[in-house]
């Protein structure tokens, strides 16, 4: 054997040695090899694919990558294949494929086109434990989603029930005046009936004052109404008479403990802003009805709560700040935590939700801080203008 003919069965040797190397990684590799021609049709399958689809490398002569493909992707499949052709490749294909034993698996290919020899090389992955992973995932997820959407219903109704009992006591106080003059007229009825003053233009006068006691005592009743009632629609609201509606419903205890309101509003600002008018007086009520508690449990003589609408950087600001005392500086992480008081009686729902209101429902912010010899509750909302 001349040394032409000793380095030419070398160079076979060693390209059979290469090949059976190749082979080798393409049997030993953990995902599906195979070679397509430009039809899809396997030209060649690694053991990994052959055992993954349940064929054997001469049953998948007979196949393609569309023929293996459930029903409903044969089309997609087909577009596939031509994609790769045209474009050179595509990567993470999803598709459902079908094994010899009819059993469905999710798959995930990606195809490269090999110009110089017009073959395709497709790679295939078993992604159906991780998509029952994923719905797994899913379903849990939805599992607790549900679960805290019915603990934030009840927390609602908590809040709405404590805002209930607090608008009892209002009531109480709304109509014991109107109610104490209407016992006056009727006294002073029998007075002047049993001393023969009665005429025409004094029961009219008399008319006209009940009338006016009864309207009063009826517009509270609305207001308590309208209130409670719950809107599921977003609508533009004007703050600052949604602020004078809510303090109105509490006006009574407010005057009974000699506490005084004072609005500011800052020139040009403005006041419409989107969200739930209802949800927002709660919030307001929640936060002034917090430091009319807080003014008299510290016994101040002249109770105070400043209300001030500014425009902050384009954004409208509602600062409620108060004199009565302030709030420990221990509880300042807890102050909006669900169910957490410093009030005896309190439900600990209030300014939670407040913060949900504010924050998730209006896209706002809620912050509180001690302001001089009280507490400083600020609102940040978008105006209407820069919705």
């Amino acid at each position: 054997m001349n040394s032409v003919e000793s380095q030419l069965k070398q160079s076979v040797n060693d390209l059979m040695s290469k090949k059976e190397e190749l082979q080798a990684v393409f049997d030993m590799a953990a995902n599906g090899i195979s070679i397509l021609d430009h039809n899809g049709m396997f030209l060649y399958a690694n053991k990994f694919f052959q055992d993954m689809m349940g064929y054997t490398m001469e049953e998948l002569y007979t196949e393609s990558c569309i023929s293996l493909s459930a029903p409903e992707y044969a089309t997609a499949s087909e577009t596939a294949v031509a994609k790769a052709i045209k474009y050179g490749s595509i990567e993470n294909f999803r598709k459902v494929c079908v094994r010899k034993s009819g059993e469905h698996l999710n798959a995930s290919m990606s195809l490269s086109y090999l110009k110089s020899r017009d073959e395709i090389v497709m790679i295939t992955s078993d992604i159906t434990q991780d998509i029952k992973y994923q719905d797994e995932l899913k379903r849990q997820v939805e599992i607790e989603v549900a679960k805290r959407t019915e603990q934030y219903e009840i927390m609602c109704h908590q809040s709405r029930l404590a805002a209930m009992g607090e608008m009892i006591d209002s009531i109480a106080h709304q109509w014991r005046q109107p109610l104490n003059g209407l016992g006056l007229i009727v006294q002073g009825l029998r007075h002047m009936s049993d001393n023969d003053r009665l005429n025409k233009e004094m029961l009219e006068e008399i008319e006209d004052e009940i009338m006016e006691k009864i309207t009063y005592m009826s517009q509270t009743i609305d207001d308590f109404s309208s209130f409670f009632r719950i809107s599921k629609k977003k609508e533009s609201f004007d703050v600052l008479n949604s602020i004078e509606d809510a303090i109105r419903l509490i006006d009574g205890q407010l005057k009974s403990n000699a506490i005084k309101i004072k609005i500011i509003l800052e020139h040009g600002v403005v006041r419409n802003v989107v969200g739930f008018p209802n949800e927002f007086k709660q919030v307001i009520m929640n936060i002034v009805h917090n430091a009319m508690t807080a003014i008299i449990k510290n016994n101040k003589e002249k109770g105070l709560i400043h209300i001030e609408l500014t425009l902050r950087d384009g954004r409208l600001n509602i600062c409620i700040s108060d004199n009565g005392g302030g709030i420990d500086e221990s509880n300042f992480e807890k102050i909006f935590d669900p169910y957490f008081s410093t009030r005896e009686d309190g439900s600990g729902i209030g300014l939670y939700m407040s913060k949900v209101i504010i924050e998730h429902h209006m896209q706002g912010f809620l912050t509180v801080q001690n302001h001089k010899d009280g507490t400083k509750f600020c609102i940040e909302l978008k105006s209407q203008e820069l919705q």
